[in-house]
Formats: structure tokens, C-alpha cells, sequence
């Protein structure tokens, strides 16, 4: 009887080490992304940068939950909107934003965005007010690599002796690579017209950009 729970109870310790020692099933990481329908997942937190025509692009990121993230957003800009026919001028945004994914179209996200914020130029001076949105459409092609297409409606007024109202139409898209599961490298290109008021007519405007993104 003493050799028979002698035993039990090496095998019970086996048993037990051997569960202890077994792996768990590996964890399918959310599919993030900088800009597009795929948000950034809950609790994380995204810094982006990138740089181009108009000029340089600073973005942190903050996931609330799985489908929704909020924003702060700088840029220093050469191109005053990105407006191609302006004489380079300095330009500061400064914004706060949502995005929102709206719906799923099989393995496609879409996702809806709000950004307002202020705008402050040089030669001549101006101070404006940007009520800008859109919708992203974010597009897996295998684990590491997203593209995605736009649509955006960036309004903005200025205020003062040269207050006007502006409308730019721009269609544009993108991709993020993944080299590592926290750290991508984007490109995004958008196009179209602005149509503003007090003279200004119609201008082709142009966002080409390419930065890198870190997820911690």
C-alpha cells in the first residue's frame, strides 16, 4: 500500500509538471493601423511622424476601446494647406481628433474621422478654424502589410482681413508596412480641389507623405 501511494503521487507530480509546462495557444494581435479603417486597439497608444508636401506631420494616438481611438495632431507646414499654387508660406495646425470604425465589409474595415482644430499662417498673417473629416477604408494584404483608400473633406475658414471659407474635395490612399508587430513605416498620397470664397477661385491641393509609426 505504501509503494502504491509512493506511486500516485509521482504520477500526480508528473502530470502536474507536464501542465505546467505545456505552451498556451498563441494570441491573433490586433491589426492596427496610423490611418485607415483599422484603429489602433484599446489601451494602446500610437506616436506617428512623417514628412513631405506640405511638411512635417506629428500624430499621438490613443485607443478608448476596440473600434474607437482620439488623437492630437501637429504639423509645420511649407505649403499653407497643401495648396500648390501659394508661394511658400509657414504654416501651424494644431488638432484633436476621433476615428470611429463604422463597418466591416468581410476582412475590409471602414472607419469614419474627426479632426478640428486651428490653423495659424505667415506672409500675410492668418488665423483660421479646420472642421475637417473623412472616411478611411483599410485593406489587408497578408499579417504585415494594410492599404488603404480615402475620401476627406477638410474644411476650413480664416478669420480677419482675409477671412474665407475653403472646401477641398481629396481622394486619396496608402500603405503601412510592418517590420515588427509595434513599428511600421506609411506612405498616403491625397489629391483634389479646393474651392474657396472671396476670390480665391479653385486650387489643386496635394498630401505626399512617408513616416514611420510606433505602437507601446
Amino acid at each position: 500500500m505504501c509503494w502504491t501511494a509512493v506511486l500516485s503521487l509521482c504520477l500526480a507530480s508528473a502530470a502536474s509538471a507536464q501542465d505546467v509546462a505545456a505552451p498556451t495557444a498563441p494570441t491573433t494581435s490586433h491589426r492596427w493601423s496610423e490611418e485607415s479603417g483599422f484603429t489602433v486597439g484599446a489601451g494602446a497608444n500610437v506616436f506617428a511622424g512623417a514628412v513631405g508636401f506640405p511638411g512635417l506631420d506629428l500624430k499621438l494616438i490613443h485607443g478608448l476601446d476596440a473600434t474607437t481611438d482620439v488623437n492630437a495632431h501637429v504639423g509645420v507646414n511649407y505649403a499653407f494647406e497643401g495648396v500648390t499654387r501659394s508661394p511658400a508660406r509657414f504654416e501651424f495646425t494644431g488638432q484633436v481628433g476621433i476615428r470611429k470604425e463604422l463597418a466591416n465589409f468581410g476582412d475590409l474595415k471602414l472607419a469614419g474621422r474627426f479632426d478640428p482644430g486651428i490653423l495659424v499662417g505667415t506672409s500675410p498673417g492668418v488665423f483660421g478654424i479646420k472642421i475637417p473629416f473623412g472616411l478611411e477604408l483599410g485593406i489587408p494584404f497578408g499579417p504585415s502589410l494594410t492599404a488603404n483608400a480615402s475620401f476627406d473633406i477638410p474644411l476650413y475658414f480664416t478669420l480677419g482681413d482675409f477671412n474665407a471659407f475653403y472646401v477641398p474635395l481629396l481622394f486619396g490612399g496608402g500603405v503601412e508596412y510592418l517590420i515588427n508587430p509595434d513599428f511600421a513605416v506609411t506612405a498616403k498620397i491625397k489629391v483634389g480641389p479646393t474651392f474657396g470664397t472671396n476670390n480665391f477661385g479653385t486650387a489643386f491641393t496635394l498630401y505626399a507623405l512617408v513616416g514611420v509609426a510606433y505602437k507601446f
